[in-house]
């Protein structure tokens, strides 16, 4: 059954071609018969009123031939060319009429990727902080020497305030610090100093600083500051 019904598909097709392919033919034939008539009376219209009835019978056919020939084959450029399937074949572009150049267009256009909103449970990064900078400097400045090396006596006693000679424990210098800070009425900030034969062989993680800036800044709330080195 199957078979049966392709064979009637093709038969079908080959004998719709087959039919257009006359009216083609027809189509041209008519062309070159009413080229030829045109012709004829072109040329009697010539020589009657051109030539005075002097031009020979063979110009006569010539013309109409001629005539004709190009008649036809102007039809059969219009029914063989592209134009003939707009006349019998109801279009050249079948389906919604768009030509090859407006698809092509199309198709190469890229396509614009979707904005993605932004999700509601979604938390927005932490905008950083900016560290926090004295709008003025200190009242009063507590200056502390640290020391190092063969300078420092024993027991851990690193460090010198203000002109004091005497080495003081990091314990010492915290009641120091902070007794002087009870004293001024304004702000305190403490300056660190290093003496230049020992600052070179000062690890800038060394306890003997660390635990001194960790303090004044976290717990006693100074601002500290690292002198020039001379």
């Amino acid at each position: 059954m199957f078979e049966a019904l392709l064979a009637d598909g093709v038969a079908s097709s080959a004998g719709e071609k087959i039919g257009t392919f006359v009216v083609k033919c027809l189509a041209v034939g008519g062309g070159f018969l009413v080229g030829y008539f045109l012709g004829g009376a072109i040329a009697w219209a010539l020589d009657r009123w051109v030539f005075a009835h002097k031009a020979p019978e063979q110009l006569h056919k010539a013309c109409s031939i001629l005539v004709g020939l190009t008649l036809a084959i102007v039809v059969a450029l219009i029914v063989f060319g592209d134009g003939g399937a707009g006349i019998f074949g109801g279009g050249g572009n079948k389906g919604d009429g768009k030509s090859a150049t407006d698809s092509d267009k199309k198709g190469n256009t890229d396509p614009t990727p979707p904005a993605t909103p932004p999700k509601k449970d979604e938390i927005p990064p932490p905008k950083p902080v900016d560290p926090v900078v004295p709008t003025k400097p200190a009242d009063a400045v507590v200056r502390v020497t640290i020391l190092g090396g063969s300078d420092v006596p024993g027991d851990e006693r690193y460090y010198l305030l203000d002109d004091d000679t005497k080495p003081k424990t990091f314990s010492e210098l915290k009641n120091a610090v902070l007794a002087r800070k009870e004293k001024e009425k304004g702000t305190v900030g403490l300056m660190v100093h290093f003496r230049p034969m020992n600052a070179p062989s000062l690890d800038p993680v060394h306890s003997s600083i660390s635990q001194l800036t960790r303090w004044a800044k976290d717990l006693a709330k100074l601002d500290v500051t690292f002198a020039a080195p001379k």
